[in-house]
């Protein structure tokens, strides 16, 4: 008797969240007014608003011939994607982009947007179309860093160590692989009709609104790696490791803690380090500011831990150096 009403229970939970998805699903369409307005700008295009496409479309976002890692980010920009090509909606993101987003001049300013968006991946790179070059920011493109590593109070100090830091793109995004599917090309240039957004930008790739779907975004991809990079090795390194493994502090390419800390947390901890209650006794320094509530008798840092009295970073350099640990996030592991 106890199984068969633990198992309706057990059904009507899951009737239940079913039924909430569902409604969410339904009730969060504010992207139809976007694609409204984009058939008014351009009057062209042939999609239906009802009617998600799947994207993208290259091995790695499918499996037996299905899309399954789809990317809703084509709901609202560029929905047409699959029908204009690559090149003309690099154009339109731009644009859109300048013409729709509140604070467009200050992101601009902040990431360094050129306002040209890359429409391939190629081997080299270029303007004409513009493209971004696998052979600068791919995975054996590799900088060197040298920084010397944290040793506790009392301990011989350490030697530099240099390490090399491999491009943010992934290898399978490599233009001369051989792909093996009749779907698009065998080898050459691929389009961000093909690879989509998530695998540069990071986010949330089944967002239901703008909030989710921006959940961890990298802005600009190039521009936050390469000065990322110079913010990490200058400040991060020593403590978290050359290729964010770990050390004095915890690892920050570990992807169970990417899927599950969001950038609201990664920003807590660089803004405020020991003096936030979710490092109190750490050694993590406060790059930011101070927390209201911190109280050094009560809660004191680590051995060896400095307050910083004035702020070392800024808000931009922080946001700068989440999304920079953010490139560490592997596209499999994305949800």
């Amino acid at each position: 008797m106890r199984t068969r009403i633990l198992f309706v229970g057990l059904s009507v939970v899951l009737l239940g969240l079913v039924a909430w998805a569902a409604f969410k699903d339904s009730s969060s369409r504010t992207y139809i007014t976007i694609q409204e307005q984009y058939l008014k700008d351009y009057p062209s295009s042939d999609f239906n608003v009802q009617v998600q496409q799947l994207f993208p479309a290259f091995p790695q976002a499918t499996i037996e011939g299905d899309t399954y890692r789809v990317e809703r980010c084509i709901s609202c920009h560029v929905p047409d994607i699959g029908t204009i090509g690559p090149v003309q909606a690099a154009k339109r993101l731009s644009e859109d982009f300048f013409k729709y987003e509140p604070n467009a001049k200050q992101l601009a300013a902040e990431y360094h947007l050129s306002g040209i968006h890359p429409a391939y991946i190629t081997s080299t790179g270029g303007n004409y179309p513009p493209s971004l070059s696998y052979a600068q920011y791919g995975p054996t493109s590799f900088t060197p860093f040298t920084y010397t590593p944290y040793t506790p109070p009392g301990a011989a100090p350490a030697a530099p160590v240099t390490v090399q830091q491999p491009g943010p793109l992934p290898a399978f995004v490599d233009p001369s692989t051989n792909y093996g599917a009749s779907t698009f090309p065998v080898t050459g240039p691929l389009g961000i009709d093909q690879v989509g957004c998530i695998v540069c930008h990071n986010g949330n790739r089944l967002g239901l609104d703008e909030a989710d779907a921006h959940q961890n975004l990298i802005i600009n991809p190039v521009y936050t790696f390469t000065e990322g990079a110079q913010l990490y090795y200058a400040n991060c390194a020593r403590c978290h490791g050359g290729q964010g493994e770990g050390g004095a502090g915890p690892p920050l390419n570990n992807q169970d803690r990417l899927g599950y800390f969001n950038e609201d947390y990664y920003y807590r901890c660089i803004e405020y380090g020991f003096t936030d209650f979710e490092h109190y006794g750490s050694i993590m320094p406060n790059w930011g500011g101070i927390a209201s509530d911190y109280n050094k008798q009560t809660n004191p840092p680590g051995p060896g831990a400095v307050l910083n009295k004035s702020p070392v970073l800024t808000q931009t350099q922080i946001n700068i150096l989440i999304q920079f640990i953010r490139h560490w996030e592997v596209y499999s592991t994305l949800p």
